[in-house]
């Protein structure tokens, strides 16, 4: 929490600087312009032009309302802006008493010194881009000199000698900036502390914990971040609930066959030469099915954690041709036939003995299953880029909602699929594993026409080229 909250005050931080540096920039670069740009028609500057205004009116105040009226005008006028009026005498007093400058006692002297116009004639401006000076009579015939400065450094005169409604603005605008500022930061920080939250929470073990959908922060970043976030939460929980399902299967899968060894060496101490070959028969048959059990667990292993890609030449239909004649000899004793129904000559690179055994085990499984007498259907044809091989059992099928799962390691089903078939569950799991291994897929749907259809799709290489056999 207290990180979280560091970071919505650096945020702020970097929010509300950045305005109020930008609102600085825009006074530096209206205080420039100001200063240096020409009004368009007049040969001017806008600061000029400022300077001859406020020397008029300064003018304007002491013909007609008089000395008093122009020294009150004078007060004023000092504290706007960054121009400073004087008007002095012709004896060389400031009219409130001010010590001008030298550059502009200067242009007093330059302006008393010039040939001074008659009341009635128009005043002549002497100046520069920051001085401007003019003659002032009035009409009892006094003589003045009015000096308009530009005074102090660019820095100065933008942050000083300001009017007071300019600080206003200012102030208002930065207020307003903070509020952006904090709402732009809570803005950004309120989804992270969220995702954070869930994090800690995951991390602490509660693998339900995720991100959900965000009310206020709903930018497109933070979104698919908390997005991966869940997804990424999702697969580790389901990683974990498999790996603990994997220690639960193998533990119990290990103790059966355990146990019945356990009780087939006591039958052997204390029996009759009969029952002990029968005990030691068994012994034999759960050893037996322990090593394949084993067996299937180091491939399955190996497949989880290989990385290298094999590069044989393989052609499937000569691949399958060999796997469904074994399957087939071993299903003659009940009447199960397995017949290769149509193929194309497809050929891919990939590894061999990875994909025997992946159709090996989809074909055992089809001919574990089927109803005696029936025969289990396999074609193998193109689908554009990529091979397809689909095997068809005529057995109970799988219940539904148990499809996805047959593919996972020591998984069974409940019912028709128990461990009176033989199977360890690891067969299709080692299936799934091979053929994701060569970046293709394999699915398991209910036949309409009863019995279970097993569809493995894998990806063609571009060179290789097929040719269609039909077979029946």
């Amino acid at each position: 929490m207290r990180v979280m909250r560091r970071l919505f005050w650096r945020l702020f931080a970097a929010f509300w600087i950045a305005t109020v540096f930008v609102l600085f920039a825009f006074a530096w670069i209206a205080t420039s312009n100001f200063e240096t740009e020409k009004i368009p028609g007049l040969d001017v500057t806008r600061l000029q032009a400022a300077m001859d205004d406020l020397l008029a009116r300064t003018a304007r105040g002491l013909r007609h309302d008089g000395e008093e009226a122009a020294r009150q005008w004078l007060r004023t006028a000092a504290d706007f802006g960054p121009i400073t009026v004087y008007v002095f005498s012709d004896d060389g007093t400031e009219m409130l008493r001010r010590t001008p400058p030298d550059s502009v006692r200067s242009a007093m002297a330059s302006v008393f010194a010039s040939q001074l116009p008659q009341y009635d004639s128009v005043p002549t401006t002497l100046g520069s881009e920051r001085l401007r000076a003019r003659p002032v009579i009035t009409r009892d015939g006094h003589r003045y000199a009015e000096v308009a400065v530009l005074e102090g450094n660019f820095a100065s005169r933008l942050l000083s000698r300001r009017p007071g409604w300019f600080w206003s603005n200012i102030g208002i605008a930065m207020m307003v900036s903070a509020l952006f500022a904090l709402l732009l930061a809570w803005y950004v920080t309120a989804p992270l502390q969220r995702i954070r939250a869930s994090t800690r929470r995951f991390a602490e073990g509660d693998l339900d914990a995720r991100v959900g959908a965000l009310r206020f922060g709903r930018s497109a970043e933070i979104v698919a971040l908390a997005a991966e976030f869940d997804s990424m939460a999702e697969r580790i929980k389901a990683l974990v609930d498999s790996h603990r399902r994997l220690v639960r299967d193998v533990s119990h899968e290990l103790r059966s066959p355990l146990a019945r060894q356990r009780v087939a060496l006591e039958l052997a101490r204390g029996g009759d030469t009969r029952q002990i070959n029968a005990s030691l028969d068994r012994i034999e048959c759960e050893s037996d099915r322990l090593e394949a059990m084993l067996s299937q667990t180091l491939q399955l292993s190996r497949l989880e954690t290989a990385t290298g890609a094999a590069n044989d030449h393989i052609a499937l239909d000569s691949l399958l041709e060999d796997v469904i004649t074994n399957a087939d000899y071993e299903g003659a004793l009940r009447g199960r036939k397995v017949m290769l129904a149509e193929c194309e000559r497809v050929a891919l690179t990939g590894s061999q003995e990875d994909l025997h055994s992946a159709f090996e085990n989809v074909v055992r499984n089809a001919l574990a299953y089927t109803s005696d007498g029936s025969t289990v259907g396999v074609r193998l044809t193109r689908d554009g880029d990529e091979a397809r091989i689909a095997v068809r059992d005529h057995g109970p099928g799988v219940p539904d909602a148990e499809l996805a799962h047959i593919f996972e390691p020591f998984y069974r089903t409940d019912n028709a699929r128990t461990r009176t078939s033989g199977g360890t569950g690891l067969g299709l799991a080692i299936a799934r594993r091979a053929i994701e291994r060569h970046g293709g897929s394999i699915v398991a749907s209910n036949h309409a026409a009863g019995g279970l259809d097993v569809t493995i799709r894998l990806p063609l290489d571009r060179a290789m080229r097929t040719e269609t056999v039909s077979r029946s």
